[in-house]
């Protein structure tokens, strides 16, 4: 019997303790462009009724995921100011390619979070060539992301301005008590 040793292999880096925000930023924003791109692809190659209900099917179970799965928001579940935490301790990076997501409006019953600036997918959808409409129809399907993850901390999420649209520099995301349980 022929024994083989296995040595383990290990990719370096340039690995260093930490990393300032300047230079994580870059990378996470390079990232959430090229998950754009996947989108956008798969857009542009699947005949438009079966990408419109796909996607939205797929990119709702993702935002499921990320609520359950990672965890992101829970133990806030019905409450919107805890998903509103998350998505401010975000700072942004890993949704948009500003400097700041905050509050700017909260009651009992919702809270709104506004991410500054032009979101990383769209800018990612830009440089794919697509259309202004093309940008904006995207922006709506990946939004099923993120009704998906409102959705499963027993929430109900509504964009009410995304900077995919003419005229809105920003996103703006209401986040409400859920008032019936969605599936799609």
């Amino acid at each position: 019997m022929l024994k083989v040793e296995k040595k383990e292999e290990r990719a370096q880096y340039n690995k260093k303790d930490t990393y300032t925000y300047e230079e994580v930023r870059p990378l996470i924003e390079a990232a959430m462009e090229d998950r754009a791109r996947y989108l956008g692809f798969f857009y542009k190659v699947m005949p438009r009724d079966l990408f419109d209900k796909y996607a939205k099917k797929a990119l709702y179970a993702y935002g499921e995921y990320k609520a359950l799965g990672m965890g992101a928001g829970k133990g806030h579940e019905g409450d919107p100011q805890g998903l509103a935490d998350f998505l401010v301790s975000c700072n942004s990076v890993a949704n948009t390619l500003a400097v700041g997501n905050k509050v700017i409006e909260k009651t009992d019953e919702y809270t709104t979070v506004r991410m500054e600036g032009k979101c990383a997918l769209v800018q990612g959808w830009e440089k794919m060539g697509l259309s202004p409409e093309e940008v904006e129809y995207l922006c709506d399907i990946a939004s099923y992301g993120d009704y998906g993850h409102a959705n499963a901390l027993d929430l109900q999420g509504t964009w009410l301005c995304t900077s995919a649209q003419k005229g809105c520099d920003y996103c703006d995301f209401k986040i409400e008590k859920l008032k019936e349980k969605t599936i799609v």
